[in-house]
């Protein structure tokens, strides 16, 4: 019996390891995904008041401590049978447009670019963000930038870049004042024309997934629309051969606007 030990397994937003058996011929008899996070909050939450949910549940990940913030607080609106105000709704998609927009930069440009740019027969040791960022330091900055813009709204409007505690059952702690309104709507065509340049250049990314393997039919990156675009409008047909082009279609591109005018 042979023993095959993958750890760390890389480009997740976590810890993890494989374990693979193979038996005398060579085939695989068993294979084991390990995730040792076992984080107990189901447990050390029972008896707590419902309103210290939403900051206690943030703390579950520093990736999307806000996806966890929304759904505590969602649940905390119904349990009180109130409807939240609809600035208050508005505030909220705001700031969970905000992480997705970080959240996919680092997933993208972090985790994936490394192998799609650098290839999979680079080497490991290169084969990071501190080699994209030297052998493609224009696309590796666009990354970085368009991470931060994600956070910066996070941490102007929840006072906190990670864990904040600013969504609370029934709305939202703090509105949004006109200056940072502002702020957003003069910050955001930068962060759009990444996304527009990222999307117009797919000469380049074509080229990296067909050294992976992983082109589309047609010549189209299948596997690459699906890691940067999110789930498509109602009526979107998957099948547009330039969709990975028009990002302005993409809902997250212009829900911010829309919210903050």
């Amino acid at each position: 019996m042979k023993r095959i030990t993958i750890d760390p397994v890389s480009r997740i937003e976590g810890h993890a390891k494989i374990v693979i058996l193979l038996n005398d011929e060579g085939q695989v008899t068993n294979t084991e995904f390990h995730v040792t996070q076992v984080r107990g909050f189901e447990k050390f939450t029972e008896g707590r008041p419902y309103y210290e949910m939403p900051g206690i549940t943030a703390r579950i990940c520093g990736i999307c401590p806000v996806s966890h913030m929304l759904a505590s607080s969602k649940a905390c609106d119904g349990i009180m049978a109130v409807r939240i105000p609809p600035a208050a709704r508005k505030l909220r998609e705001l700031l969970h447009l905000a992480q997705t927009v970080q959240s996919h930069a680092l997933s993208f440009f972090y985790l994936s670019s490394p192998d799609l740019l650098l290839g999979m027969d680079s080497d490991p040791a290169t084969r990071n963000v501190l080699g994209v960022i030297a052998a493609h330091p224009e696309i590796a900055r666009d990354g970085i930038e368009l991470r931060k813009f994600g956070l910066h709204v996070i941490e102007s409007l929840g006072d906190e870049r990670v864990h904040s505690s600013w969504v609370v059952p029934g709305g939202v702690g703090t509105p949004l004042s006109s200056a940072m309104r502002d702020h957003f709507l003069a910050e955001l065509p930068a962060a759009k024309a990444i996304a527009e340049l990222q999307g117009r250049d797919c000469e380049l990314w074509q080229r990296a997934l067909d050294v992976c393997g992983a082109g589309g039919r047609e010549g189209r990156p299948a596997t690459l629309r699906r890691r940067i675009a999110l789930p498509r409008r109602q009526g979107q047909d998957r099948r547009r051969p330039d969709r990975l082009g028009r990002l302005r279609d993409l809902h997250w591109r212009s829900e911010p606007a829309r919210i903050l005018s």
